[in-house]
């Protein structure tokens, strides 16, 4: 019978002095949820809360017919949330989140983000990103074709295109893809794909190991590269 593992943690890294990054998994409601806060002085870890909460209360509230449709109206219930909360408390004001999304009902996966925190699929040695950068630097490279050295070189990567709550619309980007026994599904934050290249992610999710022990070495990882964000991972393992 096909069992899906999951394990996940966050890490305040070595820089930052409080943790704006949220996360929650539960198997039973079949969703995992990365969340990573900005803005408003102290409030970006409330703004990655309430969109953490917001969308394992949508999923807890109802059956999922649909996970497309359910995944981006917890994000955009999130999203109205949050923009209320800016506008309702001093010092929040600006303040928003990425998120990004997984449910399965195996072998199907479902993807939802906004902004740049990410989803990968590991399969036979291969690392690719099923989530999509709503970044400036992205789009950028879609629309003008920019090499690889251009988009590292870029001095704005980190310029968001989309996030939950810093406006009224947000797009909701999904993608759907089947599972098949031995993949990986990797949700984070850019505080683990910034410092990390992802080779290295790849290298170290093709050494077979307990869920547990891989997401300590991604943390071990992005904080031997200076650990300069807070670092939240999530991993999926599916057997067959």
């Amino acid at each position: 019978m096909p069992t899906l593992e999951a394990w996940g943690t966050t890490d305040r890294g070595l820089v930052r002095q409080n943790n704006e990054d949220n996360w929650s998994l539960d198997t039973s409601l079949r969703v995992a949820v990365v969340a990573d806060g900005m803005g408003g002085a102290s409030c970006g870890e409330v703004a990655s809360a309430i969109t953490v909460e917001t969308v394992m209360e949508y999923f807890r509230g109802r059956p999922v017919a649909d996970p497309r449709q359910a995944m981006e109206a917890a994000i955009l219930e999130a999203n109205r949330r949050v923009l209320d909360k800016a506008r309702s408390e001093e010092g929040c004001n600006g303040m928003g989140s990425t998120v990004v999304v997984a449910h399965w009902n195996l072998p199907r996966l479902h993807i939802a983000n906004v902004g740049d925190s990410r989803a990968y699929l590991w399969r036979n040695g291969a690392l690719t990103q099923l989530s999509y950068d709503q970044t400036l630097v992205n789009e950028l490279r879609i629309r003008f074709g920019l090499s690889e050295a251009e988009v590292s070189n870029f001095p704005h990567k980190n310029v968001l295109t989309q996030a939950v709550g810093t406006t009224p619309h947000v797009k909701v980007r999904l993608r759907e893809e089947n599972l098949v026994p031995g993949d990986i599904v990797l949700l984070c934050s850019d505080g683990l794909t910034g410092p990390v290249p992802e080779r290295a992610i790849a290298a170290t999710l093709s050494r077979y190991a307990p869920l547990q022990h891989q997401v300590e070495r991604l943390i071990a990882q992005a904080k031997a590269a200076g650990g300069p964000d807070n670092i939240t991972a999530v991993l999926l393992r599916y057997n067959g």
